[in-house]
């Protein structure tokens, strides 16, 4: 007699469950003195603690493979909900290729047709610009806003508010007195309006020298991520932009 869906998928909640189980074993040792060769035995040591029922454990990835559970999975492959196009079009770490990505998403004359909606969702992050909510505005990216071809933004969302630069980093690092440089510009370009450098990198810091500066954020690359995840979840299910822009959430949180 085969295991029933219900009664595998239990066992497999069990089994994980068993296993948190021993994860808060080695909180109670006071994991956070020990190094990360004597973590790793750690865990080494007490996963065997856990009581594996390898016949049932067999069964059930045998289950999967059966035609009742991967028929709603190839329908939805062949629907497309599978794919992921940024990761196809071989974006990889390339950041000139994600800036113009991002600057799309964020140009309210975009063809993705979202108007200002993504930019919002961004804004309510940012110190300084959180109040505002520009219905128009001019998204460029690679621009000299000065014409000094030494100092060129990816990003620059110039309103009538404020002023906003983004400065892309996936594995270079901060160039020569590169964000004083976007400081003395933004300063002069923005005259009376407010404005903010975003700093975007894999970790989300700021150089330590700029840690207190007030017109500068550090953002990660998974902050991004969980901004256009949340524009994706109030959009509306059959948006093909929305789409767009989860799959582009999904491939960025891999950084």
């Amino acid at each position: 007699m085969e295991l029933a869906i219900p009664e595998f998928s239990n066992q497999l909640a069990n089994f994980f469950n068993n296993w948190k189980r021993i994860e808060q074993q080695q909180q109670d040792v006071v994991q956070e003195q020990l190094s990360f060769e004597e973590n790793l035995g750690q865990f080494f040591k007490d996963w065997r603690k856990v009581f594996i029922n390898d016949r049932q454990l067999a069964r059930f990835f045998a289950q999967y493979q059966s035609d009742e559970v991967q028929a709603p999975i190839l329908a939805a492959q062949q629907q497309g909900l599978a794919v992921n196009v940024w990761q196809t079009a071989g974006l990889k770490n390339d950041e000139v290729r994600h800036s113009k990505v991002l600057k799309w998403f964020l140009d309210c004359r975009g063809d993705h047709g979202q108007g200002n909606a993504i930019l919002l969702h961004l804004l309510k992050e940012l110190p300084l610009l959180e109040k505002y909510q520009p219905k128009r505005y001019f998204t460029t990216e690679e621009c000299c806003p000065l014409g000094n071809q030494e100092s060129r933004v990816d990003i620059e969302i110039d309103a009538d508010e404020f002023l906003l630069f983004i400065e892309i980093k996936i594995n270079a690092m901060e160039g020569r007195d590169q964000l004083q440089r976007y400081i003395d510009i933004a300063q002069a370009k923005a005259k009376n309006r407010d404005w903010l450098i975003v700093y975007l990198t894999r970790d989300g810091k700021l150089p330590e020298k700029y840690n207190a500066h007030k017109n500068l954020k550090g953002m990660s690359w998974m902050g991004i991520s969980k901004i256009l995840s949340v524009y994706t979840k109030k959009s509306d299910i059959n948006n093909r932009s929305a789409w767009l822009v989860k799959q582009f959430s999904d491939h960025i949180k891999t950084f």
